[in-house]
C-alpha cells in the first residue's frame, strides 16, 4: 500500500473510534474470519474450472480486515464493508462461498503464494513490482478528496475555492502537496494563498474542520466516506477525487483460470448493478473503476 496516497490504513485505524479498535486487535494475525453463503443460493454465471480453488465449493480471500469502510468487523465481529460485499458478490456470480482469512498486510502476497487463500482483497494498489509477482483484477480506486463542512459545501465546490482559506492535512502525504500545488495557481492568478495547516495526525486534521479552525481537510476518498456514514449531515465532499490509483483482486501468477473467472464475475457485478449500488452505500462513488 502506497504511503504517498496517505496510507489509507493508518488514517481510517485512527478515525474508526471503538469498531475499527476491536478490527485492529484482530489483524494482526491471520485466521479464518467465515463467509457468506450468496453464492450457494444462486446460479454461477461465471465458471469456475475444477481444481481453480484451494478448496471445493468456496473462494477464500485473504484479507487485513482493518480498515472501515471497506473491510472491517462489526460488533458481532462479522466481517463488514465495500470490499467484502464486492467480494462476496463476486463469490455469487461463481457459485461459490465466500470465505475471508484475516491476514496482516505485511504478509498477504506470501499468504497468497504460500495457497493460503484464492485471492486477495484488501485495497491492495496496483504498481509495477507488485504486477511481477500476481496478476491483478482491477476493480476500484483509491484517492484523496477534500471534507468541508456541510454547511460550507456551496461556497467551496473544489480546491479553486480555496485561495484565501484555510486548509488541513497530514504531514508527509500528497495531499499536503497538492495543497502546496494549488496555492501556487492561487498566486499565479494574483489571488491569495492557501493558509495550508499540516498535522501529524489525520484525525487531528479532521477535528480542526469539525472546531471551523479550517474551511476544508485532505484525506482519503475512504476515510472520508466513513466519517460520512459515521457523522452524517456534519461534513461533505467537494471537487473531483485526486491522486487515484488503481486497487485490484490479486491471483497467483499461475492461476489464469481464476483470474479469468473473477474478471467475468467482476462484469457480471458491473452489469447487475450491484457494484455501484455498494459504492454508493459506502459514499464511495469516486472510487468507480470506470469513473
Amino acid at each position: 500500500m502506497a504511503w504517498s496516497l496517505s496510507f489509507s490504513r493508518r488514517s481510517l485505524s485512527v478515525l474508526a473510534g471503538a469498531t475499527a479498535a476491536a478490527a485492529l486487535a484482530l489483524a494482526g494475525c491471520s485466521g479464518s474470519s467465515g463467509g457468506t453463503d450468496a453464492g450457494a443460493t444462486k446460479a454461477a454465471s461465471v465458471k469456475v474450472p475444477a481444481g481453480a480453488l484451494v478448496k471445493g465449493g468456496q473462494i477464500t480471500y485473504c484479507s487485513d480486515i482493518s480498515a472501515p469502510p471497506l473491510t472491517y468487523y462489526d460488533t458481532a465481529q462479522k466481517p463488514v464493508g465495500a470490499e467484502i460485499e464486492l467480494g462476496d458478490a463476486l463469490a455469487a456470480e461463481l457459485g461459490v462461498r465466500a470465505n475471508w482469512a484475516n491476514t496482516s498486510f505485511n504478509g498477504i502476497i506470501p499468504a497468497l503464494q504460500a495457497k493460503q487463500c484464492d485471492a486477495i482483497i484488501s485495497q491492495l494498489y496496483i504498481k509495477p513490482e507488485r504486477e511481477k509477482v500476481v496478476d491483478f483484477v482491477p476493480y476500484m480506486y483509491a484517492s484523496n478528496t477534500l471534507v468541508v463542512a456541510e454547511k460550507n459545501a456551496k461556497a467551496i465546490k473544489g480546491a479553486d475555492d480555496l485561495c484565501g482559506k484555510k486548509a488541513a492535512g497530514q504531514t508527509g502525504t500528497t495531499i499536503v502537496q497538492y495543497l502546496t500545488d494549488q496555492s501556487g495557481k492561487c498566486a499565479a492568478a494574483g489571488k491569495p494563498k492557501i493558509d495550508i495547516r499540516q498535522f501529524t495526525k489525520d484525525s487531528d486534521a479532521l477535528q480542526q474542520l469539525r472546531l471551523g479552525l479550517v474551511d476544508a481537510y485532505g484525506t482519503t476518498l475512504e476515510t472520508a466516506a466513513y466519517v460520512l456514514k459515521q457523522q452524517p449531515g456534519t461534513f461533505g465532499l467537494v471537487g473531483e477525487p485526486f491522486n487515484r490509483i488503481k486497487v485490484g483482486a490479486a491471483t497467483r501468477k499461475d492461476d489464469t483460470a481464476l483470474h479469468d473467472a473473477l474478471t467475468q464475475a467482476l462484469a457480471a457485478v458491473r452489469k447487475s448493478g450491484t457494484y455501484d449500488a455498494v459504492l454508493k452505500k459506502w459514499n464511495l462513488t469516486g472510487d468507480d473503476i470506470a469513473g
